[in-house]
């Protein structure tokens, strides 16, 4: 049988390292016959890919597309379709108009990923993606997990300190409602430019999201991502 390390070899070039981090590296690569790019996510085998298998039969326009999930020796790879596009993180701050637009389509995006049972949990403008057309992708789910009903609590706190609600250190299991916390911050920094806890955005419908995604208490949020999109409609 061929692997997948013999096929990039023979009918890809290598194109650049996009990132490296502690558990994953993300590879940039070009098919030499149709000029196409991909993205390889280079994962040690313990990673949990059970959320990248489930996202690999799923194409929305707000969610990267996961192209296949391949074990080999010690590795795990994730193929990936590859974004021509910008960091939100270079977009911030916005006007509030381009904010609510944002927010809108990574509640869609989330929208998809609860239908599948799966919680984000690292949800931030370094993993969203934003094309020249203005479509908004989310991308990233290595510390992602797909919620276990009856759980009292994460078996691993994980998760960016400024986005990650209370529940996420501990104090319960993490659910729908996580994420939108984190979407309420991020929400917040796109029109301010800063954490609610140093400039808090009150005003008109964006407003009322994020002081109500941003509560501490989960049962005082927004209960799932289509709760957000009907408050924007």
């Amino acid at each position: 049988n061929i692997n997948l390390s013999e096929i990039l070899s023979a009918e890809y070039t290598l194109v650049s390292v996009l990132n490296s981090k502690e558990n994953s590296t993300l590879i940039r690569y070009r098919n030499n016959k149709l000029g196409r790019d991909i993205v390889v996510r280079k994962l040690s085998t313990d990673s949990n890919t059970d959320v990248y298998r489930s996202l690999s039969w799923v194409c929305h326009e707000n969610l990267v597309r996961i192209y296949d999930v391949v074990t080999e020796q010690d590795y795990t790879y994730i193929l990936e379709e590859y974004i021509e596009g910008i960091s939100l993180s270079e977009l911030v701050p916005m006007n509030e108009k381009g904010a609510r637009t944002t927010v809108i389509q990574i509640a869609r995006a989330l929208y998809v990923l609860q239908t599948l049972g799966i919680v984000h949990r690292d949800i931030k403008e370094d993993n969203v993606i934003v094309t020249e057309d203005g479509t908004v992708k989310l991308t990233d789910f290595d510390i992602s997990k797909i919620y276990t009903e009856g759980k009292s609590r994460d078996t691993q706190l994980l998760g960016t300190s400024t986005y990650a609600p209370p529940e996420q250190y501990g104090l319960a299991q993490t659910d729908s409602r996580s994420d939108i916390y984190s979407l309420g911050i991020l929400a917040n920094k796109l029109v301010t430019g800063k954490h609610p806890s140093a400039s808090l955005y009150t005003k008109g419908r964006l407003g009322k999201f994020i002081v109500k995604a941003t509560n501490i208490s989960p049962d005082k949020r927004f209960n799932s991502a289509e709760d957000v999109l009907a408050h924007f409609r």
